[in-house]
């Protein structure tokens, strides 16, 4: 697609991703591989990948519009959503119209493969951003901070990107019969759907680990704290028991806090706010593309989260 007779807009393709780098680089002055790039768009174990959208101006990358599909779903069908993520724009080609003829070209390629809307987490950049789209607001995130008292070993090697030091202390996988533990609750919401096909993308990003103790599960990984994705638990007494064992851990670790961020309306939510007072996080915002799928029905974690 031609936008102004100069710019040319299309969809991503695997040919693209050293551009997509250069635009990291030029914009964010970060350093990305293209192995990363490649497992964090290329979600081929959904049957679909690269519902981005990039321009150029000649042969120089000057904007892209990030965005991976999902599958959600609740205890009646699978759907497809897309989570938006990673836009940018080189200063010298801004406000010429090119974030938002972006995001409506790749819209487009998301209607074309059956996703049903599009959401994000919003930073206040996204936010106002997406107003000038139509977005709708949704809900806000709630975040529980356990902070732990010991020395801050893990920023440290956070800092000196050896995270994967922590490997040897904890346990990539988990049962089968623990992992669908997580979907017990809230089964006529739609959740995206957690098994191995996703465990093993976002493993391909980044390390993550399962925690197990007094009945409940936790889905972690540690980056300068530690983060946990998504859990279960029985009772909020077995959390408060689990979350103990897993601060005297963080404590031998040299991680001083423990961040769990969930929907305010779901039931880990409601364990938790029995263990710790919550603090208002992101807000989620959307834009749909199918009138008939209300966003009531959907519950959202961390691990949905691009980074996560």
């Amino acid at each position: 697609m031609l936008y102004k007779d100069t710019y040319q807009l299309k969809r991503l393709e695997t040919k693209d991703l050293p551009a997509v780098k250069e635009l990291f680089l030029k914009v964010f002055n970060k350093k990305v591989s293209l192995s990363y790039l490649k497992n964090k768009y290329g979600t081929s174990y959904l049957g679909l990948e690269f519902i981005c959208s990039i321009a150029y101006h000649d042969t120089t990358p000057i904007a892209f519009y990030g965005a991976i599909p999902q599958k959600f779903s609740n205890n009646e069908k699978d759907i497809f959503v897309a989570h938006a993520c990673d836009s940018y724009t080189l200063q010298a080609y801004q406000g010429q119209g090119l974030h938002y003829q972006l995001a409506k070209f790749a819209y487009e390629i998301m209607k074309q493969n059956a996703i049903k809307f599009v959401y994000a987490f919003h930073s206040e950049n996204t936010y106002h951003s997406t107003k000038k789209l139509d977005w709708k607001e949704y809900v806000h995130m709630q975040r529980f901070h356990i902070k732990v008292r010991t020395l801050p070993i893990a920023k440290v090697v956070n800092k000196l990107h050896l995270n994967s030091l922590y490997a040897p202390f904890f346990r990539k996988t988990a049962k089968t019969e623990s992992v669908e533990k997580i979907h017990t609750a809230h089964k006529d919401k739609f959740r995206q759907r957690f098994d191995a096909n996703f465990i093993t993308y976002k493993n391909s990003i980044k390390e993550h680990y399962f925690i197990e103790s007094h009945g409940c599960i936790l889905w972690v990984k540690v980056e300068a704290i530690m983060l946990v994705g998504l859990f279960y638990a029985p009772s909020a007494i077995a959390l408060q028991k689990a979350i103990n064992k897993l601060k005297t851990k963080a404590f031998f670790l040299g991680i001083t806090e423990l961040l769990f961020q969930v929907h305010p309306e779901s039931e880990m939510a409601l364990q938790l706010k029995s263990i710790v007072a919550p603090k208002e996080s992101w807000l989620v915002g959307y834009l749909s593309f199918d009138p008939t799928i209300p966003l009531e029905d959907f519950i959202f974690t961390y691990s949905d989260l691009d980074t996560y």
